[in-house]
């Protein structure tokens, strides 16, 4: 703070310009900082921060949002919070988001079309400068996200409600085949647990991933039967229950499967419970593989090989599609290839 500027009285509300006084700039430089400029020099954005924290000064965004016709916010729909996936992504996304002088506001449409598309009504309402969305598998809102887009850009997360779109997202059929084609080289031929529909179209591009693999190795695609009704992302019970059915079937001895590759990490740990319950032991009677590599998998007993998404690739390029210019009319849909991670369970 300049030594010759005197600080606002406790008892008046700080403005942008008292931020400029005290840390000897222009109105205007303080300004294009609120307004997200990526001209100023990174010295002067450390400046003006340092000076905003001394003041105790916070901005009003609703009133910079009135200004511009929209706000230095990024709006993010997702499905479920408590899942590790979004969790890393999110973590990404709001350190470039701050990079760029935006601030994330997350809302959970609790996989129900009816949540999200209030909750894209109400970023609607902040004017928000654009939206991550994880659509929920449903068409209900396909008109509402078409509207939107004449106001702001959406770029989907993971799952989408149409293929021309804004999307990032793993490459779900590299990933897939990586997985199969190393439980091939270990010598089996791996049977597949689908997860449950809620996001497409990740969920059908796995399945595909799978399919092909074993197809171009000579081997007959093996599918856990699922339950088809069932859309919720409670995937730890699910595979439980689903796994369970199965085995009692006795398909698995009958084609004498020798491992399972899962659709997630989350789908992995309910399947092996299921084998332990018949007494059989993951890693041994039974390889397992997963997808995702959440922060769990190399602490869980055995261990379990995955396949590792990009996730901060995909997070920054969410956000980089968002501060695209508002001429950019081409779509921005990237898929990032995923890695193999081998431990104990395979």
């Amino acid at each position: 703070m300049s030594s010759d500027t005197p600080a606002p009285s406790p008892n008046t509300a700080v403005t942008m310009q008292d931020v400029a006084d005290a840390a000897g700039l222009s109105r205007t430089t303080v300004s294009k900082y609120f307004n997200g400029s990526t001209s100023l020099k990174a010295s002067t954005r450390t400046l003006i921060e340092r000076t905003c924290a001394d003041l105790h000064y916070v901005p009003d965004l609703h009133a910079v949002s009135l200004v511009k016709g929209r706000s230095q916010l990024i709006g993010v729909v997702l499905p479920v919070i408590a899942d590790a996936f979004y969790g890393e992504v999110l973590r990404h996304m709001d350190e470039m988001a701050r990079a760029a002088g935006q601030q994330l506001v997350v809302l959970c449409s609790h996989n129900d079309a009816a949540i999200e598309e209030a909750a894209l009504r109400t970023l609607r309402a902040m004017k928000v400068r654009g939206a991550v969305v994880t659509a929920v598998a449903s068409d209900r809102n396909r008109a509402l996200y078409a509207s939107l887009e004449a106001e702001m850009r959406i770029v989907f997360l993971d799952s989408y409600v149409q293929a021309d779109c804004n999307f990032v997202m793993n490459d779900n059929v590299q990933s897939m085949t990586l997985l199969v084609d190393y439980l091939l080289e270990r010598g089996h031929a791996p049977a597949y647990l689908s997860a449950p529909a809620v996001a497409r179209p990740s969920h059908d591009e796995r399945l595909l991933g799978y399919t092909q693999a074993m197809q171009r190795a000579g081997q007959r695609p093996r599918i856990i039967p699922a339950n088809t009704g069932t859309l919720s992302w409670d995937f730890e019970a699910y595979a439980l229950q689903t796994v369970s059915q199965w085995l009692a079937s006795g398909e698995w001895l009958h084609d004498k499967i020798g491992a399972l590759v899962c659709a997630t990490d989350r789908l992995a740990l309910g399947a092996m419970a299921a084998f332990r319950r018949i007494g059989k032991t993951p890693g041994q009677d039974i390889l397992f593989a997963g997808h995702d590599d959440v922060p769990m998998c190399e602490y869980i007993h055995p261990a379990l090989t995955t396949a590792r998404q990009d996730l901060a690739a995909i997070g920054q390029a969410a956000i980089e599609c968002l501060l695209q210019p508002d001429k950019q009319k081409t779509r921005y849909q990237r898929r990032f290839p995923a890695s193999l991670v081998i431990r104990d369970s395979a």
